[in-house]
């Protein structure tokens, strides 16, 4: 059951205490202007799994620590949305998504697609995104997949769909390394707990003064669990 209680609003950013509930949907939308900001309870994730081999041996799944977000943070600028979350600890070895988003563009469940089996409130959607944790390597640069125990750093970036006409057919707008119509998503450096990135209002479509509602989930919660309620948001 999801609770949250306002605490205040600094410079447009609505700040709630929120507990991630298990379904889109099952609590009630927040709205914003500009920003929002939830925090979350520690321990509800699960490890990140990498199937890994040593040598000539075989395949064996191999667990990393998931990454357990404690506050997260959506704010606009006018130019760009960007997607800030706090972990509980430091990216370490793996790479992997942090959040996942949905974005309903125009704020209608009237228009875009509805996944099959999914809530009212995966109805009406444009974009689907990630933020993600990538490693940086010296010999293969950023790389968003993947697990090095010793890296030479960690970035994070903004990965970005665009639905067509049917769920299960998306376009890569966003995306890290680019290659063909995929342009290239801005890596931001991670130092410490905090990974945040950030993608254009041009790349969907959007303009300072719209309205739209998204859907952020914390990407290592169990299946279909750790939605964060949904987030009405005015964009500077």
């Amino acid at each position: 059951m999801a609770f949250w209680s306002c605490v205040c609003g600094l410079l447009g950013v609505v700040v709630l205490v929120a507990q991630p509930v298990a379904k889109p949907g099952a609590a009630a939308p927040v709205k914003a202007v500009g920003g929002v900001e939830m925090t979350d309870a520690a321990g509800d994730i699960e490890p990140i799994v990498y199937r890994e081999s040593v040598g000539d041996g075989p395949e064996k799944e191999v667990k990393y620590p998931g990454f357990d977000v404690l506050k997260l943070t959506v704010t606009s600028d006018g130019t760009t949305l960007n997607f800030a979350a706090m972990l509980k600890t430091p990216p370490a070895s793996a790479a992997f998504d942090v959040l996942e988003f949905y974005v309903d563009a125009d704020n209608s469940r009237a228009t875009g697609i509805t996944p099959p089996a999914s809530s009212a409130a995966l109805a009406g959607l444009e974009f689907y995104g990630t933020l993600e944790v990538c490693l940086e390597h010296d010999l293969f640069g950023t790389r968003c997949a993947g697990t090095d125990e010793r890296p030479k750093g960690h970035s994070a970036i903004v990965s970005l769909e665009k639905y067509g006409k049917e769920w299960m057919f998306k376009d890569t707008l966003l995306d890290l390394p680019a290659s063909g119509s995929v342009k290239e998503a801005k890596a931001v450096k991670i130092a410490g707990p905090l990974v945040q990135a950030s993608v254009p209002y041009a790349a969907m479509g959007v303009k300072p003064g719209q309205t739209i509602r998204l859907v952020v989930r914390e990407a290592c919660a169990a299946k279909m669990a750790g939605f964060f309620p949904d987030i009405i948001l005015t964009l500077k």
